[in-house]
């Protein structure tokens, strides 16, 4: 299946792309205000630093999809196809025990911190540790399917994007 044909990772594009308005539009006007007219939205930076974690989070959820993420594989694109399947298989492992980790600690840190609430917009400090848990969910879900495909004989998923050469990233 074709990865645009999943809804939701373009619903969380267009999530991105909200935040990320909103974010510039709360920032611009604050400093706008702030040196024009010597005032400001008191609540624009705690605001814009939740929608920034939440970017983020997102963001690399949607990188992880589409296979942008962070690729070492000069070693590895030395290996046999077989020894190269299994380093590729060893690495989803350790990814998915890194998922465990971020969530254990954004959970804790989302319960610990869910009465907390910033002081000038009121709003929960637990919702920004809360972005971690919903991109190791994520995270897991992605890294699981990549294994459920290479075991059943797709390694395409495994394989780390390679850009042919005279093309730059978009």
């Amino acid at each position: 299946m074709e990865k645009s044909r999943f809804v939701v990772f373009r619903w969380m594009e267009h999530l991105l792309v909200l935040g990320m308005a909103i974010m510039c539009l709360l920032v611009f006007w604050n400093v706008v205000l702030r040196y024009g007219l010597r005032s400001g939205i008191p609540i624009s930076v705690e605001i814009s630093r939740l929608i920034f974690v939440w970017i983020i989070m997102l963001g690399s959820v949607v990188a992880l999809r589409e296979g942008l993420h962070i690729s070492v594989d000069a070693m590895i694109n030395r290996l046999s196809p077989r020894l190269r399947v299994v380093s590729l298989w060893v690495a989803h492992l350790l990814m998915l025990w890194c998922c465990w980790l971020v969530f254990q600690g954004s959970l804790r840190q989302t319960q610990v911190n869910w009465g907390n609430h910033m002081s000038l917009s009121g709003v929960s400090v637990g919702w920004m540790y809360a972005a971690g848990i919903v991109a190791a969910v994520c995270w897991a879900l992605i890294l699981i399917f990549n294994l459920y495909r290479s075991a059943r004989g797709d390694h395409s998923q495994l394989q780390p994007n390679v850009m042919p050469a005279g093309e730059s990233s978009p």
